[in-house]
């Protein structure tokens, strides 16, 4: 592009070199003021980005989708693993999209979708009370493990809680009453009996659970309260850091050395985008409190994850909508 410049005020310079004395220039028998002469930078690199926006249009999404992501992985390449579909196009991309992942609270989101579809059949009622012992308790996130008093709460409150606020009490009430464990109900989703039992995913089997839910199947109404509970997260450091939050659907999960984010993007074109991290960042050459492997951690906490997930993120959403163009 500085070659543009270059080119183009060289010209203005000779032209106005040549003639500085004068006003005005005949070319063609036509008149031409000085004034219009003068270069706009802004305009010539407005036509420049629009001349690089018009090549890019040429190249198929996916294609595009697997060089922004190259370039902002860069070493970490082989620490992410990526899905991605085009809800209105069916297009996918896929990085690591079979390699396993702690999935951490990812998985609350197919935790509240068990549920929920009890509630449809009619098992289960979406004010049913849930009440709190104390093998419930929790830390890690949520707000409820700092009340003096845990309160009961209904099924919604619960659900609210844990997408919301990512509350691992509300979660621990909630799968209590689960017909089916996570691990059961995401080979059922996903059609894979080969999902290790324990907090694992892979990209491409959230993939298919984020479809689901998009899909609505059965037309569970409750989904939709769902997915606007996701919309509302408390937490608006990844997918969601660079656009706008109620356009994001989505769910984090941090586990020591793994930061993620799951969710639906709501533009012109809806799309699924999943982001699972492990090892991003300098890691810790012991475990935290002496914890096993999967408790060795980054020594960032994550910061450095998060923006690479957050980076991603804005480049697919600007590739998708350049792609409509």
């Amino acid at each position: 592009m500085k070659k543009i410049y270059v080119i183009l005020l060289s010209l203005l310079i000779s032209i106005t070199v040549g003639c500085k004395d004068k006003s005005v220039y005949k070319e063609n028998n036509n008149i031409i003021n000085e004034k219009d002469l003068v270069i706009n930078e802004n305009e010539i690199k407005e036509l420049y980005e629009k001349k690089e926006i018009d090549k890019t249009n040429e190249k198929p999404l996916i294609e595009l989708i697997d060089e922004k992501v190259n370039e902002i992985l860069g070493e970490y390449k082989d620490n992410v693993a990526i899905y991605f579909k085009n809800l209105n196009t069916n297009e996918e991309y896929s990085l690591n999209g079979d390699t396993y992942y702690v999935a951490a609270s990812t998985t609350k989101v197919p935790l509240c979708m068990s549920i929920l579809d009890d509630v449809n059949n009619g098992t289960k009622s979406i004010n049913d009370i849930l009440y709190f012992i104390e093998s419930d308790r929790e830390g890690g996130s949520g707000s409820l493990y700092y009340l003096d008093q845990i309160p009961n709460l209904t099924i919604d409150e619960a659900i609210y809680l844990s997408i919301v606020d990512s509350d691992n009490i509300a979660k621990n009430m909630l799968s209590r009453v689960t017909t089916l464990s996570i691990t059961d109900y995401m080979r059922n989703i996903s059609g894979d009996n080969n999902i290790p039992y324990g907090n694992y995913t892979t990209a491409n089997q959230f993939g298919k659970v984020l479809e689901r839910l998009y899909e609505n199947p059965e037309n569970n109404p409750y989904y939709n309260n769902l997915i606007n509970y996701m919309t509302e997260t408390n937490y608006h450091d990844r997918l969601d850091k660079y656009i706008e939050y109620d356009k994001v659907a989505h769910k984090i999960g941090n586990y020591y050395r793994y930061y993620h984010d799951v969710g639906i993007i709501y533009g012109d074109d809806p799309y699924i985008l999943v982001v699972l991290t492990k090892d991003v960042g300098e890691l810790s050459y012991e475990s935290y409190e002496d914890g096993g492997e999967d408790e060795r951690f980054v020594l960032d906490w994550g910061e450095q994850a998060c923006e690479l997930i957050a980076e991603v993120s804005k480049e697919i959403y600007r590739l998708v909508d350049i792609s409509k163009e």
